[in-house]
């Protein structure tokens, strides 16, 4: 669910934009121009109807943190490469979840949780977090080793440098700042940065690799971060969703997939 407290005023984007194809914006969503869609998205189209179903089949996005920045950051940061919901209650959602609960504070900021994890110590907020996971290495020349907690306490930082400090000080303007500095942190990638942006509310997808393999699937070769935002987005216009919830029914199919397989 988007939050009615954030206010996404539409701007045009030509980065939405598909080369050669013609089309119109509205909003964060490309709108294709004329009955002819790019054979591209005829074929996720077609993907999604044989995997995924109708619309009222999809698994339902869950809604996100939108008036919580705090969990939308840590939530984003230890969700990568990691098991977020497992049929025993474990994973990330479910710490996410039992940290919340410890908190006591009226304001949810990332000067607030800059405090907790400073008053414990990077290791001492992990171990009542009850997750040490190292962060994936982004970029590919970021060292080795890196705790995904310390990657949530840099970008804490580093966005309040940016005067973001509460979920509502994230607006359509100010998205594309967002993600480049939470990239410019170690262990913190495209997806990641995406993710956080999308529990906030704000429209879109992250691209991560359940979604990267399900397009491959569906056209039958790799697609950019950049590419999959634009089929999965003119996808969804023309099933009449938004692009999270398509983006969450795939990844609910993909992650079902992945744990039948193990």
């Amino acid at each position: 669910m988007v939050s009615s407290s954030l206010h996404w005023t539409p701007q045009p984007d030509p980065s939405t934009t598909v080369p050669g194809v013609a089309c119109t914006t509205r909003g964060l969503l490309t709108m294709w121009a004329g009955d002819e869609l790019p054979d591209d998205v005829t074929r996720v189209l077609g993907h999604v109807h044989a995997t995924i179903g109708e619309r009222e089949e999809w698994a339902r996005w869950p809604g996100g943190w939108p008036d919580d920045i705090e969990s939308a950051l840590v939530d984003a940061v230890f969700s990568a490469r990691a098991v977020y919901r497992s049929e025993r209650g474990r994973g990330t959602y479910a710490s996410v979840v039992a940290w919340q609960q410890t908190r006591n504070r009226r304001v949810y900021s990332l000067g607030a949780l800059l405090a907790e994890i400073d008053a414990a110590g990077v290791s001492g907020w992990a171990d009542s977090f009850g997750n040490h996971q190292i962060a994936p290495r982004r970029p590919a020349t970021a060292p080795l080793g890196r705790s995904k907690a310390a990657a949530v306490r840099e970008a804490a930082w580093m966005l309040r440098q940016e005067a973001i400090n509460i979920a509502g000080h994230i607006t359509a303007g100010n998205t594309a700042t967002a993600k480049r500095v939470l990239q410019s942190v170690p262990g913190i990638g495209y997806a990641t940065a995406s993710y956080f942006l999308m529990l906030l509310g704000a429209p879109g997808i992250k691209p991560d690799r359940m979604i990267h393999r399900f397009l491959q699937d569906a056209i039958g070769r790799p697609s950019t971060n950049a590419r999959a935002e634009q089929l999965l987005q003119a996808t969804a216009e023309t099933l009449g969703a938004e692009a999270h919830e398509l983006d969450h029914a795939i990844w609910s199919y993909q992650s079902t997939r992945a744990q039948h397989r193990r």
